[in-house]
């Protein structure tokens, strides 16, 4: 039988602009003011909004146990120009599949939307071409600003699921989310051949 390659996400992605990087504890308090305490950025989010950086930090710690593990990696999205976070990105790795989140930076200058656009789409061809992986998939709130970027990064529109996630930022229990994804197609499965099979014996 043919094996699966296990995944290894990059530690670094680059592209002329920026540099998608791991979370640092150094990172605490740009991300607690520009992500996790903004309320505009959170809003549709299954993250509660932070009220203290120690809750950040908490996150931090978590994202670096979950790549040791192997089971989920963040990025910060890096703009070279400024040293300023721009965006955070999650990986949750269940090969075959991958499913990913973005969450963009909406408060100050730090916003570059093409940019990071551009490196999220090199990340995402990456990733649906690395062997194990035949499926890159993303919720996004029906009511959210996520899902025209989606199409824009190549996902398609594979339908909503109902009653998906909280949302608890805005009060909702159970909001319903577009369901988007990419893949390609697995090769078959190679079995040895063992030779012919004896009948059984009276």
């Amino acid at each position: 039988m043919t094996s699966v390659t296990p995944f290894k996400p990059p530690r670094l992605i680059e592209t002329d602009t920026l540099l998608l990087r791991p979370l640092e504890f150094r990172d605490a308090e740009e991300l607690f003011d520009s992500i996790f305490s903004d309320f505009d950025t959170m809003r549709d989010l299954a993250w509660r909004v932070h009220t203290h950086i120690e809750e950040t930090r908490n996150f931090i710690a978590l994202s670096r146990a979950g790549r040791e593990a192997g089971t989920y990696v963040h990025w910060a999205l890096e703009c070279k120009q400024t040293r300023r976070i721009t965006a955070l990105i999650e990986l949750r790795i269940e090969p075959p599949r991958i499913e990913l989140g973005y969450v963009v930076c909406r408060r100050g200058a730090t916003r570059r939307r093409r940019s990071g656009i551009l490196a999220l789409r090199k990340l995402t061809q990456w990733l649906i071409n690395q062997p194990g992986i035949y499926r890159v998939f993303a919720h996004c709130s029906v009511d959210g600003r996520s899902h025209t970027m989606m199409e824009r990064l190549g996902f398609e529109l594979e339908g909503t699921v109902k009653s998906h996630e909280a949302r608890p930022n805005i009060g909702v229990l159970a909001g319903d989310s577009y369901l988007y994804a990419m893949t390609r197609a697995a090769s078959p499965l190679t079995v040895p051949n063992s030779g012919p099979v004896s009948p059984p014996s009276d």
